[in-house]
């Protein structure tokens, strides 16, 4: 099974437990508006309160932190923005039809910011420490999430994520997607440059570096998932395996749905 498949049943078991929860909860409503007992409805209407207030609170949490989030950070990086090198940087790349931000940071800055109208931004460090090449492979890399809409993916699965927290098979299925977000971009850089080179030593480069900064509301090229990026192109010809260590969070998560179900018929 190639990584298009397994995303898109790792996507298919967080629609399902999604869905789940939100049937049973109809159901539990229906059932105990339907019941004679004040206190088993008192009760219920406690235990979904409570259930349903936690998932719209974090929800709506997530959704107001990346919202400002989002616009600290545009408005961060517009402020130190390098004219020259942002103008000379887009008009070489001007056919990849996204924008292109080179700002000024003593840190190596690479990302895809940015859910509607998407912007890769680059600090000036990163075209002082890389090649031609190199710098390429970064930018196709980046240009692979902006086409595929990788924050918007992710933003959503994080938001399921925090939402749903009381399921814990929410967590693993999160990181198991981000894992492939950026092994599937380096595929695309690879495929684009003709190449692992330019992208291998930009990977290995990037691995001997510490305190790399992170900033949120982006998808951002140094992220966690090194290892697996190293291996996969020092040695492109073997399968990347990804862990997902699934088996105990799906079974917390199960008997939390059967919970639900026996509680609803009781």
């Amino acid at each position: 099974m190639n990584a298009a498949p397994r995303l898109r049943w790792v996507y298919g078991l967080a629609i399902f437990f999604v869905v789940t929860v939100g049937v049973q909860l109809a159901l539990y409503t229906n059932h105990s508006i339907h019941s004679d007992s004040r206190q088993c409805l008192l009760v219920a209407y406690i235990e979904i309160g409570l259930l349903a207030g936690y998932t719209l609170v974090r929800a709506g949490w997530r959704l107001g932190a990346q919202a400002y989030l989002s616009h600290k950070w545009m408005k961060h990086f517009r402020s130190i923005q390098q004219v020259k090198l942002t103008k000379r940087l887009h008009y070489k790349y001007r056919d990849l039809g996204v924008g292109l931000l080179v700002v000024r940071d003593d840190a190596f800055v690479a990302m895809a910011i940015g859910m509607r109208k998407q912007t890769i931004i680059l600090s000036d460090t990163v075209l002082d420490m890389f090649s031609e090449e190199e710098l390429k492979a970064i930018i196709m890399h980046e240009w692979h999430h902006c086409r595929n809409h990788d924050n918007a993916k992710l933003f959503f699965t994080k938001l399921l994520t925090e939402a749903f927290g009381y399921l814990p098979i929410m967590r693993p299925i999160y990181r198991y997607c981000h894992t492939w977000m950026e092994l599937l971009a380096d595929r695309f850089a690879i495929e684009r440059m003709g190449t692992e080179l330019p992208l291998a030593s930009v990977l290995l480069k990037l691995s001997k570096l510490v305190n790399m900064r992170q900033h949120a509301a982006a998808v951002h090229f140094a992220s966690a998932t090194m290892e697996y990026r190293i291996a996969q192109v020092l040695e492109p010809d073997q399968t990347v395996k990804v862990k997902i260590a699934i088996v105990r969070p799906l079974l917390i998560s199960l008997s939390f749905l059967l919970l639900m179900m026996i509680s609803g018929d009781s």
